[in-house]
């Protein structure tokens, strides 16, 4: 007589595997009973292959109880399931040959409300519809609709559809999310890492904060056409900076295997870079500035904080003596300020980082900065510029009789207003770029101590924006980058 041997079934002299799956693996297995012949063996190769088979099966169940690797196995299995109906769909849509009234977009409507409403479906059956929703009706082989009504229409449906996705399949590695891991990784300085937020935001807007590996260049391309057409192409080009970087991270670190940037067009900005810069101040310009700032900001203003007032006049002096950028000013940090130097730390990039003498005119900086006289503008959480910016601007525009109306002389322009200011006293190159923070400068703009900080603090003592020099007859050429 023969041992009676579990999952072992004899029918017709052949034998075969046949188990129960546990009820609370069905689902993710997607059967009720795993049945396998055994093909024409003896009874003992028989017996051999059903025990393998069984000691398979009860590791694959073993490992099922945890929900992180059912999860997983569920979704392999749906896919597998729905894949030859999408497959087949697709075929017919690129064939020429639909089904009968079948529009992408209705289509989707019905798939979601179906698997919304039908009460047999848990979340990872609403999962795997909702993914084969998403490849039928809104693959590459859809066309996107022209009208714009209905593509807006299409894309909010598809946006929906991405969301219910994510929330379901609890992908973390949303565009907010990988951003902020990139800003991390790439060390991007505080004030950058808030203009880049600002930009991502924008981009969340439009698209949804889906997981990045569901970022397409179609979203890219939508989000760039929803800017102003007016934009000029450097700040197209600035906006989609910090995608760009998120982007390559997420490559860098395999969360997606494509670029959706590939293929997304940006328009160049056609104008030269003499035109692209800045607008220095002319000697007598500052002078008049300086004489404005006096009359206007030497007194209490109606709808300007006193506290304000004394904070947007030293801001502007510190900047114009100084040929620091605004934000500079604005995330000072206590060990920035001595009675001898200004450092700059964790500006634009690393290579910003310098070291200027503090000038004679605004020697009275820091005890100002050290008694908290900038603090108010620590509200300005999105921007601490914003204040100095549109004081400045309402002075030199509309204060100021005549006014500094030309739209590229700003606040920023007071960095190339020493620079400048700086040629025309005498200092070379390599000593405007030091004091401007340039790369080239090398390590002579961090020093703080030593003939190196004596020399720059000679040429900054000699500098001054309000003076009519004799012009050496050099242009500069250093530039001094955009805001």
């Amino acid at each position: 007589m023969q041992q009676k041997v579990l999952h072992l079934k004899e029918n017709g002299g052949r034998y075969f595997y046949r188990r129960r799956i546990p009820e609370r693996h069905q689902k993710t297995i997607g059967e009720k009973m795993w049945n396998r012949p055994c093909g024409d063996v003896s009874y003992q190769k028989a017996v051999s292959m059903v025990t393998a088979w069984a000691e398979e099966h009860d590791r694959l169940i073993h490992s099922l109880d945890h929900p992180d690797t059912a999860v997983k196995v569920r979704e392999a299995t749906e896919a597998r399931t729905m894949a030859p109906k999408v497959t087949a769909l697709v075929q017919a849509m690129e064939a020429g040959i639909l089904p009968d009234r079948f529009d992408p977009l209705d289509a989707a409507r019905a798939g979601m409300k179906a698997a919304d409403q039908n009460p047999a479906f848990d979340a990872q059956d609403r999962l795997v519809r909702y993914r084969g929703i998403l490849s039928a009706s809104f693959g590459p082989h859809v066309r996107i609709p022209t009208d714009p009504d209905t593509r807006e229409e299409f894309e909010m449906v598809k946006r929906m559809l991405e969301r219910r996705i994510a929330d379901i399949a609890g992908d973390r590695n949303t565009i907010r999310s990988v951003a902020e891991l990139y800003y991390k990784f790439a060390q991007i300085k505080p004030g950058v890492r808030a203009k880049y937020r600002r930009n991502i935001a924008k981009l969340v807007a439009t698209v949804g904060d889906i997981p990045i590996s569901h970022l397409t260049s179609r979203h890219l391309r939508e989000f760039r056409d929803s800017l102003s057409p007016d934009m000029l192409g450097s700040s197209l080009a600035a906006t989609f900076t910090p995608i760009r970087g998120m982007i390559a991270y997420a490559i860098g670190e395999e969360l997606i295997q494509d670029n959706p940037m590939g293929s997304v067009k940006l328009k160049h900005d056609k104008r030269s870079t003499q035109q692209r810069r800045w607008k220095p101040y002319s000697p007598e310009q500052v002078q008049r500035l300086f004489l404005a700032m006096e009359q206007f900001w030497g007194k209490r203003l109606r709808n300007l904080s006193d506290d304000r007032r004394k904070a947007v006049w030293m801001s502007v002096r510190v900047q114009a003596f100084s040929a620091m950028r605004p934000k500079e000013v604005q995330w000072l940090q206590p060990e920035d300020v001595t009675d001898r130097w200004i450092r700059v730390q964790d500006s634009k990039n690393p290579e910003s980082d310098r070291v200027i003498p503090l000038h004679p005119e605004i020697s009275d900086f820091p005890a100002f900065f050290h008694a908290g006289g900038l603090k108010c503008f620590e509200t300005q959480t999105k921007d601490r510029v914003q204040s100095v910016r549109h004081n400045f601007t309402r002075l030199t525009r509309e204060l100021m009789d005549p006014p500094l109306d030309d739209p590229k002389q700003v606040l920023y322009s007071l960095r190339s207003t020493f620079s400048n200011a700086m040629r025309r006293a005498g200092a070379d190159q390599e000593m405007r770029r030091a004091i401007l923070g340039h790369a080239t400068a090398g390590a002579l703009k961090h020093y703080e101590d030593g003939p190196e900080f004596d020399q720059k603090r000679k040429w900054v003592r000699a500098t001054d924006p309000r003076r009519i020099y004799i012009d050496p007859g050099e242009d500069d050429d250093l530039g001094t980058d955009d805001e």
